[in-house]
């Protein structure tokens, strides 16, 4: 799954270039994320998440696992964001949707570049919030926007070691999804969900371990998520 959707023209962000650039945020602000059924999601969020989407496995680029919440059951449509470019009131916005237009880019020797997509509509030259200030240093909207953004590739670096932790113990089975609507049958594939036999059956001594880093308590949550295909699938007739 792409960790650069969203992103038309992401560019590394200079303090000289990008001086004078401003911040609008606009009242349609996730209009960038209705063709997306499904964003990569890090763990920590997952109680929140589970709560509205299923969270499941899927392959990172580096043929790793990470995890992702599903926002539709078809391609390039997301249930929970509306023609007016609003999130559903009350549903979980996860991370990877919120630090946008900002991004985190990898670099040679895990070197961290903080991009901004130019093509996002609020970003222009004369109207909004500065990112950086007359002396020419950063504003407090640009400091928390790098803040989050550092947050959140920490937590993803540990959702990857969670996973990995997941694929050794070989937990993680495929997983395919299909909900018959109205005579149309929806799939999914390429998920990976946990086989609950095979997590019945480790020893004391592993799952005290994952107890232990925390992780117990979010393959609980991941398994509880997954009742929310039927409810996504009844919003899908129901917005149709």
């Amino acid at each position: 799954m792409p960790t650069m959707i969203f992103y038309d023209k992401p560019v590394a962000l200079n303090r000289e270039r990008h001086r004078d650039s401003k911040l609008l945020r606009q009242s349609g602000q996730f209009q960038f994320a209705r063709d997306t059924n499904s964003v990569l999601m890090a763990g920590s969020e997952i109680h929140e998440a589970a709560r509205h989407y299923p969270v499941v496995f899927v392959s990172a680029p580096d043929n790793q696992y990470t995890l992702a919440a599903l926002l539709g059951l078809r391609d390039h449509e997301n249930l929970f964001v509306d023609a007016d470019g609003q999130w559903t009131s009350g549903a979980y916005v996860p991370a990877f949707v919120r630090r946008y237009p900002f991004v985190l880019a990898e670099g040679d020797n895990d070197q961290l570049t903080v991009c901004v997509d130019e093509s996002y509509p609020g970003w222009n030259q004369a109207d909004g919030e500065c990112l950086f200030d007359d002396d020419g240093k950063d504003t407090p909207l640009l400091q928390g926007a790098v803040e989050f953004l550092k947050l959140f590739h920490g937590e993803m670096q540990r959702t990857r070691v969670f996973c990995a932790r997941l694929a050794a113990l070989d937990l993680l089975v495929p997983k395919t999804i299909r909900v018959e609507r109205d005579g149309k049958q929806e799939v999914l594939n390429g998920l990976h969900v946990v086989d609950e036999d095979k997590l019945r059956g480790l020893d004391d001594a592993q799952v005290l371990d994952l107890f232990r880093d925390g992780w117990l308590a979010w393959i609980h949550a991941h398994l509880g998520s997954l009742g929310n295909v039927e409810p996504l699938a009844r919003l899908q007739t129901h917005l149709q």
